[in-house]
């Protein structure tokens, strides 16, 4: 009896091995196929997993392991040379969903990227900046001490941001003198429309910030206040607009394009398109728009569409040529990858990525101009139609 029960011990023993082994292999075989069918290599799980074993045992310094991570991942999308897609981790990832709710902490400062340098393109009111009298066409020459010469717009706008109740100090070139003015950040909402009527006329000035996620709604309400007001003719101002989300620029063209009209078109990274219309209106009213090189994406689609349909006359410098579209995935609570995912076409079908929207009248502005030049010629194309 012992003999039997000894060797059926023996066979469970034997099978309970057998199907541990080949659970390990199918494991292995399945990571091996997933490893070739993202990477091109069967074998690189094993090589990413020894590349981050020998830095950690063998590296000379102290090593933070997260730090390491997010420079594994971000070299992943670094290497398509694409400057649109990046991964955004921690307080990267946190600046960018506020810019798109259109709230922060910081001074209120618009900001545009000139031959002079880091220009103050627009002040919001009731703001730190505002209260310390900073205006349009001042030049940022350095933060908290640190020349901005050379520096990416987006990392003076993080240098320029912070936490609630601390200071930056900007030291600000104003006239040719430099002075050095200490602001306390705090929390701005950022209303991305303001409109007014042009006093005196027939004619509305709307200016759009930014195309986040509450913009469509803001232009409609600020659009019909000013056609109530009397406004037959339109300025919009998209000038230092870095784009946004494409949504919210077909919601706002939707107020001043014929039903049906195109607003933009997507053709992705397996050649299918897909088409955006404007839900439309049938009362249009002629208009004026003002870019100039800091009008990029969601921007220059309005733009671009409505120079195409022939809805306005567009006036200023030639945008900034951002054509591709990103799409923002989640990786953790904290971080995520932008990535580019298409390649957009103005309504009449045009390509826009590095090339940009060429205005039908350019206006060129300098910093130290106390007139708005582009804003006069337009006020002047719209009073002689």
């Amino acid at each position: 009896m012992n003999k039997i029960a000894n060797s059926k011990t023996k066979n469970w023993l034997y099978k309970g091995i057998a199907g541990i082994l080949i659970v390990l292999v199918a494991t292995f075989g399945l990571l091996m196929t997933l490893s070739y069918s993202l990477m091109g290599d069967w074998l690189g799980w094993l090589k990413i997993y020894r590349t981050l074993y020998i830095v950690e045992t063998h590296y000379a310094d102290t090593i933070d392991k997260k730090t390491l991570l997010d420079g594994a991942v971000k070299g992943i999308v670094s290497t398509l040379g694409d400057k649109h897609s990046l991964y955004m981790a921690g307080d990267e990832f946190k600046e960018f969903k506020d810019q798109m709710s259109s709230s922060y902490a910081g001074i209120g400062v618009y900001i545009g990227s000139t031959d002079a340098g880091i220009m103050i393109a627009g002040v919001i009111d009731d703001s730190p900046a505002s209260e310390a009298s900073l205006k349009r066409g001042d030049l940022i020459i350095a933060i908290d001490g640190t020349p901005t010469e050379g520096m990416k717009l987006e990392d003076v706008s993080q240098k320029i941001r912070g936490p609630v109740q601390t200071d930056v100090t900007l030291t600000i070139r104003e006239d040719g003198v430099d002075k050095d003015v200490t602001l306390t950040r705090r929390q701005i909402h950022m209303k991305t429309v303001m409109g007014q009527m042009v006093e005196g006329t027939n004619i509305g000035y709307i200016r759009i910030g930014v195309f986040g996620e509450d913009t469509g709604a803001e232009f409609t309400k600020e659009y019909q206040s000013l056609r109530e007001q009397g406004m037959e003719k339109m300025i919009l101002d998209l000038r230092n607009n870095p784009g946004g989300l494409v949504d919210q620029a077909v919601e706002v063209a939707g107020n001043f394009m014929p039903q049906g009209s195109t607003v933009v078109s997507f053709t992705s990274s397996d050649g299918n398109t897909q088409t955006f219309e404007a839900n439309g209106t049938g009362d249009t009213v002629p208009m004026v728009v003002l870019i100039n090189e800091n009008s990029a994406s969601a921007s220059e689609i309005v733009s671009g569409s409505i120079q195409d349909l022939g809805l306005g006359k567009i006036i200023g410098v030639r945008s900034y040529g951002k054509g591709t579209v990103q799409g923002v995935y989640g990786v953790s609570q904290e971080d995520a990858i932008k990535l580019t995912v298409a390649k957009y076409h103005t309504a009449s079908g045009r390509e826009i990525d590095g090339v940009g929207i060429e205005p039908d009248i350019t206006v060129q502005l300098q910093p130290n101009d106390t007139v708005d030049y582009q804003l006069q010629k337009a006020l002047d194309v719209l009073k002689a139609e």
